[in-house]
């Protein structure tokens, strides 16, 4: 349930254990690594019964490789989908929704964590997708693992981005940096959260100083469906 009134998490010095508490108090965080720690148990059961292999390197190198555009499609084409009519039916999506709140105001929290029909239909989605191509059903559990451990993630990053805790490492820094330039610079490039490999595929991470800051930073260009 969202709760009814903003959500914050800007003191000063905020640490990283305060920041994992706040995340772990949403519900997806929480289905996420149940839903990751049930993948490693049943991979290790069949492991246990001789299901494994060099086969199991596979999913790792082809996720990892896929995951990039991934973030960056969803992204964009769903993420950033504009409302629009069919057949005289207004076609949108709730993740859409969801995130145009999420630009208009970056700080609340109630808007960052992906809502959790999001992340059930990427995680039914992948399933479908692995099960036709993976030789065993242990290479299926990999692939499942590999992904889940992806979007779990993705989602911790992006949530510890829109909270007050400053950057340490040299690579979360370059997350930050980038991701704050896609709130608060313009919303139509630095589609990546934890990947811009996508983005500098598909030409979307461009220099920031070549880069008009733009006016629907906040809005998507979409006042009216706020």
């Amino acid at each position: 349930m969202i709760p009814p009134k903003p959500r914050y998490a800007r003191e000063p010095d905020l640490s990283l254990g305060k920041a994992f508490s706040l995340w772990i108090e949403e519900l997806p965080p929480r289905v996420m690594l149940v839903h990751l720690a049930a993948w490693i148990g049943l991979r290790i059961y069949l492991a246990a019964q001789g299901d494994w292999g060099w086969w199991d390197l596979a999913p790792l190198a082809a996720v990892v490789l896929i995951h990039p555009f991934v973030e960056w499609v969803i992204h964009v084409f769903v993420l950033h989908h504009r409302p629009r009519k069919v057949l005289g039916f207004k076609w949108d999506y709730h993740s859409a929704r969801y995130h145009r709140l999420h630009h208009r105001d970056p700080w609340d929290l109630r808007w960052v964590v992906a809502p959790l029909s999001l992340v059930a239909s990427g995680s039914i989605a992948g399933m479908i997708i692995y099960w036709p191509l993976a030789p065993s059903l242990g290479v299926w559990a990999s692939a499942m693992i590999v992904t889940a451990a992806l979007t779990t993630i993705y989602e911790w990053v992006h949530f510890l981005i829109h909270t007050s805790y400053r950057p340490k490492g040299r690579i979360y820094k370059r997350w930050w940096r980038l991701h704050r330039l896609h709130h608060y610079k313009n919303e139509r490039y630095w589609m990546g959260v934890t990947r811009h490999f996508g983005d500098w595929v598909l030409g979307t991470l461009p220099d920031p100083s070549e880069v008009e800051s733009s006016k629907t930073a906040r809005t998507l260009g979409l006042d009216d469906e706020l």
